[in-house]
């Protein structure tokens, strides 16, 4: 009895501790294998197609509308995967399908003009319902709790700036933040960080203004890195991705995409609990991902051209 005990209190902790060590996987694991599936909607017929990496078959799902609907994956109900859904511009609605039980959910939260940013922000191990809203120079974030269904709303930011929310402190809550950019599109940019653990502020000078923000946990700590990806002057450029590791304080730097075909689509493809480095090819409809396990190129071809790679919904 004790060593089943043992044995259950260990399985326990370490299920735990993997699945702390990337908070931003199960926004895009579809059928809870712990690895990111490899997803895309597309605009001509409304549709999303999820290759599921645990069984191999697929998904394809109409729902939502390419001129009204944001992408918002999260689990929203708890199970563990992720649940297809969208937040509709022009009504405020969050819409969505239910994976514990295929059912339909729509619930108003947001105005016209918001910015959708629905994390795990109470660290329930549900996806909350969340809008970032721009106004009189500020930016205001609302997050309806989905552990006590609280109304939470905190001024941080300033309109100007790009959202970043992430578990910077690795406390299992996720954080509002932002990327600040400079004067110029050349200036450094920085971000600022409103730790949920403790209240306090932590702001660090990170990449260039034109910079795209790519949060992940790219060394597996459990804490998201703050990262950015840089595109090139021309078409033909290189994209260079920077990655300031939150276990060490050292930079991680690829050059890996190419700026006038590809769109950022970093996530843990290979299961090993890091962030991988990922990019949708938009001429071939090919995901490239560069295994943070061993290095190594996984060449996915999934979707047309014309289509979005779910996971560039994290990309700002």
């Amino acid at each position: 009895m004790k060593n089943s005990l043992v044995l259950l209190i260990f399985v326990l902790a370490t299920s735990l501790a993997f699945s702390q060590q990337n908070p931003h996987r199960r926004y895009l694991d579809f059928d809870n294998d712990g690895k990111s599936d490899f997803s895309v909607f597309r605009p001509s017929n409304n549709t999303w197609y999820i290759l599921n990496s645990g069984s191999g078959g697929f998904v394809a799902q109409p729902f939502g509308s390419s001129s009204t609907d944001y992408m918002t994956p999260g689990d929203y109900d708890g199970d563990s995967k992720a649940d297809i859904s969208v937040w509709r511009d022009t009504d405020g609605f969050w819409y969505r399908i239910n994976s514990s039980n295929n059912t339909f959910s729509a619930t108003q939260f947001g105005a016209t003009g918001d910015e959708p940013v629905a994390r795990d922000y109470d660290g329930d191990g549900k996806t909350d319902l969340a809008v970032v809203r721009r106004t009189g120079g500020n930016m205001i974030w609302y997050v309806l709790r989905s552990s006590n269904n609280s109304l939470v709303a905190t001024q941080f930011g300033l309109a100007t700036d790009y959202t970043a929310p992430g578990d910077y402190d690795g406390d299992g809550k996720f954080d509002f933040a932002v990327q600040r950019p400079g004067s110029t599109s050349t200036s450094a940019a920085t971000f600022f960080i409103l730790k949920s653990s403790d209240g306090n502020l932590q702001s660090v000078t990170f990449g260039l203004s034109n910079d795209l923000v790519v949060p992940g946990d790219y060394d597996g700590d459990g804490k998201t890195d703050i990262a950015v990806a840089r595109e090139g002057s021309t078409s033909n450029s290189n994209i260079f991705w920077y990655i300031l590791r939150s276990s060490n304080g050292t930079l991680l730097s690829y050059s890996f995409g190419i700026t006038g075909t590809d769109l950022t689509a970093q996530g843990d493809y290979d299961g090993d609990g890091k962030t991988d480095v990922a990019v949708w090819r938009d001429t071939n409809g090919t995901f490239y991902v560069l295994r943070s396990s061993n290095g190594s190129l996984m060449i996915q071809p999934w979707g047309t051209a014309n289509d979005f790679p779910i996971p560039s919904f994290d990309t700002h």
